[in-house]
């Protein structure tokens, strides 16, 4: 029996559309172990089947290698919601793949993950940081293999995390951004990328602050999360250095560089929006990981 842990995801960082993202201390583990038949537990009916991501994702792995698909037994435990933006579905395409890497003995390396993954997923910005940890700026090169980026985050730095209670799905969320931007909104994202990497790597929550204002993707999507208003102004009144998006939300993410600050946040946040979970997170610095059992 093996086991895989899979960090949740940040993705977009506010001002990254598509190109950052950051692994998170929020976690889904997955136990596989072979089987006569396939036997799904831990998750919904509706995905105890063939089409359950993980397994799918198991399946795919295994013809990418030439290898014929074979039942498990596979249990799942996740603390990270479903399409509230923190990459559970990344959490999925990840370990299956590692699980079909280990019950058949193949060994992998995390460029290789990353790459698979990819071309599961269709882009690289939640699973690079699931695998790799840390921050992660991914592109693809025409043509080419997935390039990742890794940057340490500075371990001063907490990310008060608020998940509303209604889902924000990538599909929906897509719809809302414009196809085309001006030029001059091209260059305002250009450099704060670079002023957000250097901030997450240094701590320097000023500069993150002043990097984290989006021009491509947040103002249209905020209207799709009807709490963003709210908990923006709760945050930022509270001590919060700056606040975003994770992924395509509902979840959003504020960031302070004093722990004390994120607990009293933490507080208020809690008595505020009842019905929102918050957890005060840290960077995940090691990505996926597996282990036998």
């Amino acid at each position: 029996m093996i086991k895989i842990t899979v960090p949740a995801t940040s993705a977009n960082l506010g001002i990254g559309y598509d190109t950052l993202g950051m692994a998170v201390s929020l976690y889904s583990h997955f136990t596989f172990e072979r089987s006569d038949e396939l036997k799904i537990t831990g998750c919904p009916e509706e995905f105890q089947n063939e089409s359950n991501l993980v397994y799918v994702s198991f399946v795919d792995a295994l013809r990418e290698w030439g290898e014929e698909p074979f039942p498990v037994k596979l249990d799942i435990h996740t603390d990270v919601p479903v399409a509230r933006g923190l990459g559970s579905s990344s959490t999925c395409v990840v370990a299956g793949i590692m699980a079909a890497a280990a019950l058949t003995g193949h060994t992998v390396d995390r460029a290789e993950l990353v790459r698979i993954a990819t071309s599961v997923e269709g882009h690289p910005d939640n699973v690079a940081p699931a695998i790799l940890g840390g921050a992660v700026c991914s592109f693809t090169p025409e043509g080419g293999l997935p390039r990742c980026l890794r940057y340490d985050v500075s371990d001063r730095l907490r990310f008060i995390t608020v998940i509303p209670p209604y889902e924000v799905h990538t599909s929906e969320a897509r719809k809302v951004v414009p196809q085309e931007v001006p030029l001059s909104s091209a260059v305002w994202q250009m450099g704060r990328i670079a002023g957000m990497t250097r901030g997450l790597e240094t701590g320097d929550l000023a500069l993150i602050a002043d990097a984290n204002d989006d021009r491509l993707q947040e103002p249209y999507r905020r209207a799709l999360i009807s709490d963003y208003d709210a908990i923006r102004t709760t945050c930022l009144s509270g001590g919060a250095g700056t606040l975003w998006i994770s992924g395509s939300g509902s979840t959003l993410m504020a960031v302070t560089d004093d722990t004390i600050v994120a607990k009293f946040l933490q507080v208020r946040l809690r008595e505020q929006f009842p019905t929102c979970e918050t957890y005060i997170l840290t960077c995940d610095t090691e990505g996926a990981q597996i282990e036998y059992l």
